[in-house]
């Protein structure tokens, strides 16, 4: 899988997304409208102004609901370009059908739906393609370019590292070696950190899966719930009844490790 930077799966990010689509779909139509024999959108009439809101209302609906699932996958599985492009499509054929249908009940023409089906899938590919193709690319590269400010050399030789919030903002920036561990709590992710001796957390609003990538290679997840610093750990206690890693900081309780992370962790240590 080609991964895609995280910026592009943000709540923001696909939500303007459909907003410019928007846009571009009514600038669209004006253009397309002399070469279409389907085209009917007006609002010089209560009837047809119906249709046209129906169609746009539906329409957005959808994506907006495609956008949240697109997030959920990314979440549960990642979304590689593939994925990406193999979605998109899939949003096209069910806007597609939503203006297929809307179209059937409001121009009443006695057009067919053979006749209507490529017409309307030609015409909706080119409404979302364009959209897509100018969001997606700007996506990849402000992505690429949060990215490459995660990580940048302090004048220790250490590492500094950014944490971002669900909508690509920088929430916290701090050295690797100052890392503890993470905790995800429903919408949330509570990051322990030492800070002049002292344990400190900062709760910020992202996934666990956001954080390893923020922090690719220098934490590790250990749990559901759990992520550490692998460098912090002192003693791992490899009981299969009773698995947990204690941290080098002082007042830190056990934190626990599940079976399925067992063996990773154990690895870890080993090196």
């Amino acid at each position: 899988m080609n991964k895609l930077p995280d910026y592009m799966f943000t709540r923001k990010f696909l939500f303007l997304t459909v907003l410019f689509i928007v846009a571009f779909s009514i600038l669209f139509l004006q253009l397309y409208s002399p070469f279409s024999s389907t085209y009917w959108f007006t609002l010089r009439s209560s009837y047809m102004m119906l249709g046209t809101g129906t169609m746009y209302a539906f329409s957005v609906l959808f994506l907006l609901a495609s956008k949240v699932l697109l997030m959920e996958i990314n979440r549960k599985h990642g979304v590689g370009v593939w994925g990406l492009i193999l979605f998109s499509l899939a949003e096209v054929l069910m806007v597609s059908v939503i203006y297929i249908s809307i179209t059937l009940l409001v121009k009443q023409d006695g057009t067919t739906l053979e006749e209507l089906f490529p017409r309307a899938l030609f015409c909706i590919f080119l409404i979302l393609l364009i959209p897509y193709i100018i969001a997606y690319l700007f996506g990849y590269a402000h992505g690429l370019k949060l990215q490459s400010g995660n990580k940048k050399p302090s004048a220790k030789g250490t590492m500094m590292v950014s944490i971002h919030d669900n909508n690509g903002k920088i929430k916290l920036s701090l050295r690797i070696m100052d890392i503890l561990y993470a905790v995800s709590e429903d919408n949330y992710v509570k990051v322990f950190y030492e800070q002049d001796g002292v344990v400190k957390n900062s709760m910020i609003r992202t996934t666990a899966k956001n954080i390893e990538d923020d922090l690719e290679g220098q934490i590790t997840r250990c749990h559901r719930s759990y992520l550490i610093n692998i460098a912090k750990v002192k003693f791992f206690n490899n009981d299969r009844d009773n698995l947990y890693v204690i941290l080098d900081q002082e007042g830190i309780n056990p934190i626990p490790v599940s079976r399925s992370y067992r063996d990773s962790i154990a690895a870890l240590l080993s090196k």
